[in-house]
């Protein structure tokens, strides 16, 4: 992550993950400065990944023969400045990119590709990638590789879902504690601020 680069003035991909989940309201006060975000410094999984991603890059590198040019590369949206990422590593394919996970010995390639689809296409709609190759640990005894794709449609789902919760947080409306992702459905659009169209729900239509 970019040095001393404040959270809470974005979006970024552990975000669109909380979004997809429907986990507004809590994302929401910790935004506007009323809660402090979760203190990961002594979660072993979360620190594991952190600590073993250089491992990976070299990894994959040796696996795959594509090279890494530039690793954790911190870049925000053009159309939408609040949305941000920050790449583990920028690769020599055109416009493909790299995250490296290390996930549990039970885990698969397809549930780990789930488990980040948020994360994953809110990237690649950010950096504008053709592609992204997650590539995994998983415990100490197997590696696993996806190649992932843009989803047009999911990523208009999650931009419509991020630009609402910004807008949210902007005008400090207290969303409910939980927004299912599927109001944010193609066929589901009310006009909103004029640039996006988005469904509008706050706590009070909720309820």
């Amino acid at each position: 992550m970019k040095e001393n680069f404040d959270r809470k003035t974005g979006i970024g991909g552990s975000d669109a993950t909380r979004i997809y989940q429907g986990e507004w309201y809590d994302l929401y006060l910790e935004k506007i400065g009323e809660k402090e975000s979760a203190d990961l410094s002594d979660i072993l999984p979360v620190q594991m990944g952190i600590h073993t991603e250089d491992f990976n890059i070299r990894w994959f590198e040796k696996q795959t023969g594509i090279k890494v040019v530039a690793e954790q590369v911190f870049i925000k949206s053009k159309k939408y400045p609040f949305m941000y990422c920050n790449i583990d590593g920028v690769l020599n394919e055109k416009k493909a990119l790299l995250e490296c996970k290390h996930t549990n010995a039970f885990s698969n390639e397809v549930k780990t590709a789930d488990k980040y689809k948020a994360q994953l296409q809110h990237y690649l709609y950010v950096y504008g990638a053709d592609k992204m190759y997650l590539s995994i640990f998983f415990g100490n005894m197997k590696y696993g590789l996806v190649e992932v794709l843009p989803d047009k449609e999911f990523q208009e789902q999650l931009i419509a879902a991020e630009v609402l919760f910004w807008h949210l947080v902007e005008t400090k409306t207290p969303p409910p504690d939980y927004v299912e992702f599927k109001n944010f459905d193609i066929k589901l659009k009310e006009f909103n601020d004029g640039r996006q169209i988005i469904p509008l729900l706050t706590r009070e239509s909720a309820s």
